[in-house]
């Protein structure tokens, strides 16, 4: 480590390699980018989807239901269709960008930045956090079939 700045929240770190950057930032912003790249090049006939099993079955659309039509309408510019599709894959298609901002930001300066998520463990255990994301995605989903959107 050549440096290092910290505060409550953040952690900037110069490390004396770059790839520890790259082995850092990278798969962030390949994993965030993408679902970017698939929904700004690809169109729903090219993608490999299959049709959605639940929906086959039971005739209502599964909680994941809707996030590929919204991301394509959002890169498209159409964000009232996308957020009254799925509201939820808007929130999701922001942190997408967030993060490679975040990450990106890191590859450019050569820095390593890291929200320091120690603060954060005590008061919000994995247990907590999957049942807070399980009701999100069960809001999004009870408000898709209030709707009536398949």
């Amino acid at each position: 480590m050549i440096g290092r700045v910290a505060s409550k929240f953040l952690r900037v770190s110069k490390p004396t390699s770059y790839w520890d950057v790259v082995c850092h930032h990278l798969p962030m912003v390949l994993v965030a980018g993408i679902p970017l790249i698939l929904a700004l090049t690809a169109t729903r006939a090219l993608l490999p989807l299959k049709p959605c099993t639940f929906k086959a079955l039971t005739g209502f659309p599964c909680p994941f239901c809707g996030f590929t039509r919204s991301f394509q309408a959002m890169v498209s510019g159409d964000w009232s269709f996308a957020f009254y599709n799925c509201p939820l894959a808007c929130v999701v298609f922001v942190a997408c960008i967030l993060v490679i901002l975040w990450n990106a930001a890191g590859l450019l300066f050569g820095i390593k930045i890291q929200g320091v998520g120690k603060t954060l463990a005590p008061s919000f255990p994995a247990p907590r956090i999957t049942l807070m994301a399980c009701l999100i995605f069960g809001l999004n989903w009870g408000y898709r079939l209030m709707e009536g959107l398949k």
